[in-house]
């Protein structure tokens, strides 16, 4: 199953970020998903479960691996899952937490690792709950590094505390172990922007818009890839200063 990047801390990030700098975040996480969905965690390597075959309705159309206990988990996992994409977020709490008892690994059929750890940290981090969101987001992010999402949930909650050294790190991480992911770039070049520091800013967005050009996501990514010019010409002015 794909796994969509949803439109996160929309509230918070409007008190850190200038409305036009929000509006290209909430355009980048809506785009994310085409990246996303190629990128595929660890199957447990237990061999006291049945593995059993399915095919996930990725874009990838790939098919993946699964036990019988992450499928058993899968239910409960797309109910929280349907749930956090309505909004309705503290409802979403019990059914991935009971799919987390389910399945330790938190696929829960998804075909990736960590997957449920993900979403509830996420929902703990709409409902403003950063304790258990920083928890649960450090669990998935522990479970499967190559699994975006956590990673860009938990740099927000760290911007929003004003903790920008750490959410600088998690960015980096993010970076290092999925480089080909193009919205890191993004969120760390806001990062960087926000902080003055106009020239490592300016190598994100240039090395985003590389991504994309490589990737052949241009058309797809049409709208942001404007916006993401518009900010470099800005930022070029500023440099020259």
């Amino acid at each position: 199953m794909g796994y969509n990047a949803r439109q996160f801390l929309a509230k918070s990030l409007c008190a850190m970020l200038k409305k036009e700098t929000m509006r290209i975040i909430l355009t980048t996480i809506l785009i994310s998903i085409l990246f996303a969905s190629n990128i595929y965690g660890q199957i447990t390597d237990s061999t006291e479960v049945k593995q059993i075959t399915y095919t996930s309705n990725s874009n990838t159309g790939k098919t993946v691996m699964v036990t019988e206990q992450q499928m058993k988990a899968k239910p409960d996992y797309e109910k929280g899952y349907s749930l956090v994409g309505n909004h309705e977020f503290k409802k979403a709490i019990d059914p991935l937490k009971k799919a987390i008892e389910i399945d330790s690994t938190g696929n829960c059929g998804t075909g990736k690792n960590g997957m449920a750890f993900s979403e509830l940290g996420y929902a703990y981090t709409r409902l403003g709950d950063f304790d258990n969101a920083i928890s649960y987001l450090d669990r998935a992010i522990e479970i499967n590094k190559l699994v975006p999402e956590p990673y860009l949930s938990k740099s927000v909650i760290l911007m929003q505390q004003g903790n920008n050294e750490l959410a600088l790190q998690t960015l980096d991480s993010l970076i290092k172990f999925i480089p080909e992911y193009a919205i890191a770039y993004i969120q760390r070049g806001f990062l960087y922007n926000s902080t003055k520091k106009y020239e490592l800013a300016l190598q994100d967005f240039n090395k985003y818009l590389e991504i994309v050009k490589e990737q052949n996501q241009e058309q797809n990514s049409r709208a942001l890839v404007e916006d993401i010019k518009k900010q470099i010409k800005e930022l070029e002015k500023k440099v020259e200063k």
